[in-house]
């Protein structure tokens, strides 16, 4: 396993006269790792460092962003009511989480990117959706195994979301144990949005660590899950991306 690297907790704070939004970012180490699994699986290096959300990107996070841009909101809240379910949308919206600490769902490929550029543009810094190959690395934290924990899946409980025991929603960020370089919620909960095309036709962009909807086979840290940049649905969110100087 990879020599661990103790992470350090940096708190991006945006301002309004009203509102301190605080994201925590977790230090990641640069390293070696093997990058998928089976025929597929090669050696990768990631040749610098960086910092990656510890958590998925919450309700509470994404709407101030909404509020100020009045733009790219989630279709299944109603506008005029704070985290309110619409009513007559899909089924699959019913009961999902509208704690402002649970993640946000139903959000684009292109919603999270605006999400980013937005961001980078109020602090100054560099945000983006991890690259595939990234956010595998971060999911790993140093490990070789099927999952950031290990291969048993009796342990998965203990650090993911999934249709075994999330009750048929999202829960809130952070519930589950972290993996070994400090992240929350890498397996489960919410299918994370990469940076990069899935396929050659450049259709579909990766998604990445399953969801509150998935078994525990789709949670693996090499398992690759795919959408339209335009899908929004209920399992749907991202985690941010912060590049170093």
């Amino acid at each position: 396993m990879q020599k661990f690297i103790e992470p350090q907790m940096v708190k991006i704070i945006h301002q309004k006269p009203e509102k301190t939004m605080t994201i925590e970012m977790v230090h990641l180490p640069k390293g070696e790792f093997m990058f998928g699994e089976g025929d597929t699986k090669k050696k990768v290096s990631i040749d610098y460092e960086f910092e990656m959300g510890k958590y998925p990107v919450t309700i509470g996070e994404y709407m101030t962003f909404v509020e100020e841009t009045k733009a790219h909101y989630p279709e299944w809240l109603e506008k005029d009511s704070k985290y309110n379910l619409k009513t007559g949308t899909d089924e699959h919206y019913k009961n999902i989480n509208q704690n402002a600490k649970a993640p946000i769902v139903g959000v684009s490929w292109h919603d999270a990117m605006a999400f980013c550029q937005w961001l980078s543009k109020k602090s100054n810094q560099n945000y983006k959706l991890p690259t595939e190959k990234e956010w595998e690395y971060a999911c790993r934290a140093g490990t070789t195994t099927k999952w950031s924990f290990g291969d048993d899946e009796k342990e998965l409980d203990k650090y993911a979301w999934y249709d075994d025991n999330s009750y048929g929603t999202t829960h809130l960020v952070g519930e589950k144990k972290k993996n070994f370089w400090g992240l929350f919620d890498m397996h489960g909960n919410v299918w994370e949005w990469c940076e990069d095309w899935y396929d050659k036709e450049e259709k579909e962009k990766v998604l990445r660590g399953g969801s509150w909807n998935n078994n525990a086979s789709d949670t693996r840290s090499a398992y690759r899950g795919d959408g339209s940049p335009a899908l929004r649905n209920s399992y749907d969110g991202f985690r941010l991306l912060r590049t170093l100087p």
